[in-house]
């Protein structure tokens, strides 16, 4: 089955549960590295402006909505189309099936999808190193990754504005045009969550160096909030 065949497939699977719990399909991917993995990532619909920020109980009361889709609902999720899957024996061989939110650097899979995301910023990877229009090679020498603010999202492209990451979360522009990147030159398009780094004890501005607190030993945990990766034949 081709992977094409394969995405199809899972969402077509997926689709049944996915609604029935309220939530919508954000999109599928296939990574081939080692081991087959199939990621399907679910959202909450999109609420239009006109839309309340609140949701109603079947008991009537008001709550929150709900920013994303729940870890049990991924796990619900999950159970089902593992299950799915192996009846059809969709997947021949060996494969870990995850599914999960989009989270905050969400992977986008359409041009639509990126349209709430203008003025955030976007990385960009390429089937092929492109270099701005009418930018000569002395400025921008072509690349296959372009990182930059979102500008505009057209019909068929869209558009960036360069910018530069630096480590400590701190957001620059980068001195060259905006560049035009076409949807079917594009590989792999996400938002990047941008985390600037705290400022350290004694190292800000007007400050005289201290010395860090003690920490009191103790264990620590982790965790990945927001979906599931139970491992299927």
């Amino acid at each position: 089955m081709s992977e094409a065949a394969l995405k199809e497939t899972v969402t077509r699977l997926a689709e049944p549960v996915v609604r029935a719990l309220g939530v919508v399909i954000w999109g599928v991917e296939v990574a081939q590295s080692g081991r087959m993995t199939v990621r399907l990532f679910v959202d909450v619909p999109a609420r239009g402006p006109e839309e309340p920020a609140q949701a109603v109980t079947p008991g009537g009361e008001e709550i929150e909505a709900p920013a994303s889709a729940s870890i049990g609902q991924c796990e619900e999720i999950s159970r089902h189309l593992g299950l799915a899957l192996e009846v059809e024996d969709a997947v021949p061989s060996a494969y870990v099936l995850e599914v999960s939110t989009p989270g905050l650097t969400r992977l986008f899979f359409s041009l639509e999808q990126m349209r709430p995301y203008l003025g955030d910023v976007v990385e960009a990877r390429l089937h092929a190193p492109l270099a701005p229009e009418g930018g000569a090679e002395s400025v921008a020498a072509p690349r296959r990754l372009w990182r930059g603010r979102l500008a505009a999202v057209e019909a068929d492209a869209f558009v960036l504005e360069p910018v530069v990451v630096s480590a400590e979360g701190e957001v620059s522009p980068e001195a060259l045009p905006p560049v035009r990147l076409s949807w079917t030159e594009v590989r792999r398009a996400s938002r990047m969550y941008i985390f600037r780094q705290p400022v350290k004890q004694g190292k800000g501005p007007g400050k005289e160096p201290g010395k860090k607190p003690e920490k009191a030993p103790g264990k620590g945990s982790r965790n990945t909030p927001g979906g599931t990766s139970p491992e299927a034949k």
